[in-house]
């Protein structure tokens, strides 16, 4: 890969994959096509059959276009999988002189499963038969495509040894690859399915853009192995490039990850816009060769290049799942999965991811709302999904949902709550509010961080609910109805009155545990200032603060603490709390043992 200024831009190039049964001429087939053989290694060579992904491309009818040739044997049917994450049509190769046969009806269940809407079936071999076995062999595949996306595509009779059908192929081809493709625009995202070393390169990996783009001095992100790492450069179609968009075959040259450390299976991707699951819900359909999902299997569960074990469970009788994966997988709300057992040596199923995080139980209506956005933009999923989970931080609605930003629900810093959540958030406050002011009717309100931690939110979203409560307020950190007033009542005011004689009698008070009026009582007048607080179990009514801040200055300069306590009739334990409390708040400073008075503004 050349260290040189990238000076070419390719933009959306459609990618056609070939599958079918081993030895129907698939690879042959696209060699015809585009004049390169896409069996790249010396074991396929040998064997004559595809074994890992082939790759090659041309122009049909002035459209550049892609081929990624997957093998068709049984034993290769990961690589077959691996193959068929990332293409926009699809070239089923069905031999005339063999018919349909079992990897073409499993590959035609996973291009059913993964709902690949546009492709072709080419009849090949059609040199090798006469004219009725073309016509019964052609009949067979509408039998057998009945029913499934397949049913739309053309048939065509190709030979590619003669010549015979390949234009009518042509034709076919670049009517089925002239729908446009999905945006370009949004986050990064590619799976690997081939990685290798370049002697004054490094690591190279190659895959198709699935989402996004790519160019060259991009930062990316690779999982689930983790790790970061930067595109030293672009190759497309054996060209350089320094820009590379969604639909395109491209190998990558990272600049500091080791062969080791990537391979079939990652996902390079634009960092922190996806997560990693090893559990998810999702909707699940049998493949039409079984009436229903198995109880049981040694499943495997393919999305990308990528595969892992799995258990399924289901949870309604609409075809929603909980799936387990033993590893996990980036994924996203929408992306399509295949299902494999491999005791059956079968795809059993595909489907749809509905939520990629499974940390809840949902009900049966939040999956079906799930159900009902699975394949609209990322911005309707986020809100599906904020919707269903109540709250959730915004930078994971967005991996969930494919770069998805919700349009409704209050937000409060990096978090979002769902309308339904909201409102049952200012119920639930309204609701404490109004219990503790029965409890406690002379307290202010509830402090702020109780009632948050009562209802099981953040403290900015207590903040954005009181702002939209008409009847809820908040003042100095307490939460309270907007009407309330703690002030004492008619009792609790005569006991004061009381009590406030008896204290004001000399400075030599008793301790705040021994006065004679209530807890709840003695904690309001200390909030509403008749009581001072000077240490933990000692007060002074305000009229004896400021008689003594107003006699402060009748005290000698280094007044001592026996001189103090002799001038105001205090014992010990009430005088060295006061003079502390003096220091603190500024109307004397302690020099030594002895103490002088501020001067004060």
């Amino acid at each position: 890969m050349s260290r040189t200024r990238f000076r070419h831009c390719f933009s959306d190039m459609p990618i056609v994959g070939t599958a079918g049964h081993v030895d129907h001429g698939k690879s042959t087939l696209v060699k015809a096509l585009t004049g390169r053989d896409p069996d790249r290694w010396a074991e396929e060579k040998r064997r004559g059959l595809t074994i890992d992904l082939g790759f090659a491309w041309t122009d049909i009818k002035g459209i550049d276009v892609g081929f990624v040739d997957v093998p068709g044997h049984e034993r290769f049917i990961k690589n077959m999988l691996a193959g068929v994450g990332a293409i926009d049509c699809a070239l089923l190769v069905v031999a005339a002189d063999s018919g349909w046969m079992p990897q073409t009806e499993e590959h035609a269940a996973v291009l059913d499963l993964l709902n690949v809407e546009f492709g072709v079936i080419a009849l090949t071999r059609i040199d090798l038969v006469d004219n009725d076995t073309i016509e019964l062999a052609t009949l067979e595949i509408m039998e057998e495509t009945e029913g499934t996306v397949l049913e739309r595509w053309p048939v065509v009779p190709v030979s590619p040894v003669t010549g015979v059908g390949m234009d009518d192929l042509r034709q076919h081809l670049a009517a089925a690859i002239s729908n446009p493709a999905g945006p370009s625009d949004g986050p990064l995202r590619m799976w690997v399915d081939r990685s290798f070393t370049v002697s004054g390169a490094g690591v190279i990996v190659t895959g198709t853009i699935a989402h996004g783009s790519i160019s060259t001095g991009d930062e990316i992100e690779i999982l689930p192995r983790g790790g970061h790492d930067t595109v030293r450069g672009l190759h497309h179609h054996d060209e350089a490039s320094d820009h590379v968009d969604r639909g395109s075959r491209t190998a990558v040259n990272l600049q500091s990850t080791r062969l080791a450390s990537v391979g079939r299976g990652d996902l390079l991707c634009s960092p922190g816009s996806i997560n990693v699951s090893d559990a998810m819900f999702a909707l699940l359909q049998p493949a039409r060769s079984f009436e229903e999902i198995p109880g049981r299997g040694a499943f495997h569960f393919h999305v990308g290049t990528a595969h892992s074990p799995a258990t399924i469970r289901q949870l309604f009788g609409d075809g929603s799942y909980l799936i387990n994966l033993s590893e996990p997988v980036p994924i996203t709300m929408g992306d399509r999965f295949i299902l494999r057992d491999s005791g059956r040596q079968a795809v059993v199923g595909g489907g749809q991811v509905l939520e990629p995080s499974a940390g809840y139980r949902p009900t049966e209506d939040q999956l079906a709302l799930l159900a009902t956005v699975v394949d609209s933009p990322p911005d309707d999923k986020a809100d599906a999904l904020l919707s269903v989970r109540g709250t959730s931080d915004l930078k994971l609605l967005a991996q969930a949902s494919g770069g998805g930003s919700p349009s409704i629900g209050p937000t409060a810093g990096s978090m979002v709550l769902s309308p339904a959540r909201a409102a049952a958030v200012l119920e639930d406050v309204t609701k404490i509010v109004a219990e503790y002011h029965t409890l406690h009717p002379l307290r202010p309100g509830i402090p702020k961080a109780e009632l948050a931690t009562r209802i099981g939110v953040s403290l900015g979203f207590v903040d954005v609910t009181v702002e939209a409560a008409s009847a809820i307020s908040e003042s100095n950190g307490f939460v309270h109805n907007v009407d309330f007033v703690n002030e004492l009542p008619p009792d609790a005011m005569a006991e004061w009155a009381g009590a406030k004689v008896v204290l004001e009698q000399s400075f030599d008070v008793p301790r705040m545990s021994a006065i004679e009026l209530g807890d709840e009582t003695i904690h309001a007048l200390i909030r509403s200032g008749d009581l001072v607080k000077i240490a933990p179990d000692l007060v002074f009514t305000s009229g004896q603060l400021a008689e003594i801040q107003s006699r402060l200055n009748d005290l000698p300069d280094g007044f001592s603490v026996s001189e103090f306590k002799d001038t105001f009739g205090m014992t010990r334990r009430q005088a060295v709390p006061m003079l502390e409390w003096l220091d603190k708040s500024g109307w004397t400073k302690r020099v030594g043992d002895g103490r002088t008075v501020r001067p004060q503004r």
